[in-house]
Formats: C-alpha cells, sequence, structure tokens
C-alpha cells in the first residue's frame, strides 16, 4: 500500500480510503470524490490510447462512461516503479445482469450512443491501438485454417486424448462453419463499411461483457473498461453484445430482437451492416479459441478442463446455428434489395 500512496501523492487531493478491488485496482476516496486507480499491463501506448478516447468522449459530452483523471502536472499516466498507473472517475451503480431485459436495454442502448461518439478522436503523442477496419477477411480465413490445421494435427497422431477425440469427431462440421462464415463476409459490403469506419476514425470498446457494464441510479448504463478499446467497425461490438448476452440463454431470439431494435433506437445500423453481423454470428468463435489455447497449448488447463469448454461450446453451437438461420431470414433477406 506504501507504493500505492506513493503514486497518489502525484494527484491532488487528500486521501481519506484506499479499498483494494482487485488485482491492481483500487477505489480512492478523495477529498475531490470517488475515483479508480489502476496499475496497466498494456503498454504506455495503449493506455495513452485510452486517455485519448475517454477524453474525447467527455467532450463529445458523453456521459455514460469513467472520465479520466491528469496527475496534478497534467500528466496522463504515473509511471513508478516500472508500472504505469491510470486514473479514472468512480462510477457508482449495480452490476449489469444480462439476464434482465431491462439491464439489457440499458446495455443496448448505451453501446449506441457510445458508437455515435466513438469517432475521431484527437489522440495524444505516443497513443496507439490495433487498427480492425480491413482485416476481418484475413482474420476469420486465417482461424478457418486453423481448424483445419487443428485436425490434420490430430488425424496424424496414433494415440488421442478424449479432447482431441472430440475435436475430431466435429472438426468437418466446425470447419464448414468457418467456410461458410468466409464466404457470408465476402458477398456482404464488408469493404464499404470497413472504408466508412476508417475515415470516421471509429472505435469500438470490443469487451461488451456485463461486467464493464454498470447499472446507476437512473436505470441507465455506464461503459467501463476500456483495456481492449481499439479502432473497428461498430458491427463488431453488437455482434460481441449478442454473443455475450445470449450463448448462455440458449441464443434466445426474442432477446436477440431486443437488443438489436433497443441499439437501433439509438444509432441505427445501415442495412448493409448486417451481413457482416451474420458472418461474424456464422463463425465458430468459442470453438476456435478452446481449440487454439489446447493445440499452441496457451494456457494451463488439465486435459479435463478443455473437455468440458468443448463440449459446452458443442451444445451451444446448435442454439446459435439456429438463431443464426433466423437473424438471416429477418436482417438479411428482406435488405439485400434495399
Amino acid at each position: 500500500m506504501k507504493g500505492i500512496l506513493s503514486v497518489l501523492s502525484h494527484y491532488d487531493f487528500s486521501i481519506h480510503g484506499i479499498i483494494p478491488i482487485q488485482d491492481d485496482v483500487y477505489r480512492v476516496e478523495t477529498s475531490r470524490g470517488v475515483y479508480c486507480l489502476k496499475c496497466a499491463n498494456k503498454g504506455e501506448h495503449k493506455m495513452l490510447f485510452i486517455y485519448s478516447i475517454l477524453k474525447h468522449l467527455e467532450e463529445q459530452g458523453f456521459t455514460k462512461v469513467s472520465f479520466p483523471v491528469p496527475a496534478k502536472d497534467g500528466s496522463p499516466l504515473v509511471h513508478q516503479d516500472h508500472k504505469i498507473y491510470f486514473m479514472t472517475h468512480w462510477i457508482s451503480g449495480i452490476p449489469c445482469d444480462f439476464k434482465r431485459e431491462d439491464h439489457l436495454t440499458a446495455a443496448a442502448e448505451t453501446l449506441a450512443e457510445f458508437h455515435q461518439h466513438a469517432k475521431g478522436a484527437k489522440l495524444l503523442e505516443g497513443a496507439k491501438a490495433r487498427a480492425m477496419y480491413r482485416k476481418w477477411p484475413h482474420v476469420l480465413q486465417k482461424r478457418t485454417e486453423d481448424l483445419q490445421k487443428f485436425k490434420s494435427l490430430t488425424q496424424k497422431k496414433s494415440s488421442l486424448t478424449p479432447f482431441e477425440k472430440k475435436y475430431l469427431a466435429i472438426a468437418d462440421q466446425v470447419i464448414a462453419q468457418g467456410e461458410k462464415a468466409c464466404a457470408t463476409l465476402q458477398s456482404s459490403e464488408y469493404r464499404k463499411i470497413a472504408k466508412k469506419a476508417e475515415k470516421e476514425q471509429s472505435f469500438t470498446h470490443r469487451d461488451v461483457a456485463a461486467r464493464n457494464f454498470i447499472i446507476e441510479d437512473d436505470k441507465k448504463a455506464a461503459l467501463i473498461d476500456f483495456d481492449y478499446a481499439r479502432y473497428d467497425i461498430r458491427a463488431a461490438d453488437v455482434v460481441r453484445l449478442l454473443e455475450r448476452s445470449l450463448r448462455d440463454q440458449h441464443w434466445h431470439e426474442e432477446k436477440g430482437d431486443l437488443i438489436l431494435k433497443s441499439y437501433q433506437k439509438v444509432y441505427p445500423l445501415e442495412k448493409e451492416q448486417y451481413q457482416v453481423m451474420l458472418a461474424f454470428l456464422q463463425f465458430p468463435q468459442k470453438i476456435w479459441r478452446i481449440s487454439e489455447r489446447y493445440f499452441e497449448g496457451k494456457v494451463s488447463w488439465q486435459d479435463e478442463g478443455f473437455l468440458k469448454k468443448l463440449s459446452s461450446a458443442l451444445r451451444k453451437m446448435s442454439y446459435q446455428e439456429k438463431f443464426c438461420h433466423s437473424f438471416e431470414n429477418k436482417y438479411c433477406q428482406a435488405r439485400k434489395g434495399g
């Protein structure tokens, strides 16, 4: 705590209390209000990007985020002991629960309002973030090739683990899904959408999970934790909201419609966006991620843990495929002609 006190001495307020929230995140009660202090692990260039976009949102009048707080010398970040610290205002409220329709509606509306303002931020010197505008066709193609590679690796083995047996049994199905998603994206107006987003310098939150929304006293949702923010098309965020809220609810179609209706009410999607969203929804992302972690050794789960996660993802995939079919009929077919 001594080190944190030293960091806080760079800010212009008196400390009344410090409460650890999680690793390297602190609630700081001060003479000027309550703040959130975070030890960053994304690199200085990314933290400067996050500071820049939050400042841009503040200047644009978007109030549903935690605004950044500069040090008393005006610096956006504080460096100490080879670590970088970042301060924002604390947002009070209750955790968002995507199983509650009022929370889900509030989250969708806030995401749409965020996207309205998430354009053309003037960046601080040294700020940098990943740009995905033109990369999605390559990303989906590469991940589909990964699924094929994992199949080949498994076929070459003389003995298989339970996970590998399960993967081999469903490999052709998930590879076909990946190829279908690539074809859908290829036939869409993706390049037109990406070109417009790049021109506008639009950025996204990316991690639109329930844990990153706070329901405030006025029942509105605030958006927090911009660690994964980057330049991208807004459809990627909308799809992620659909995935995060529906995959544990059997891909409930009516809730999907509720999310889209709530988002559209604030910031309508152009008709061309739906075909791109369909491609993202069709891709077996969860299975690819689990398989990549297994075959590339990216995490140290036990074999039983990998198998459990794969089996769970497979059970959900059938619901997702049904949702995609309905989504295509509702939002893509009627809009092909304009």
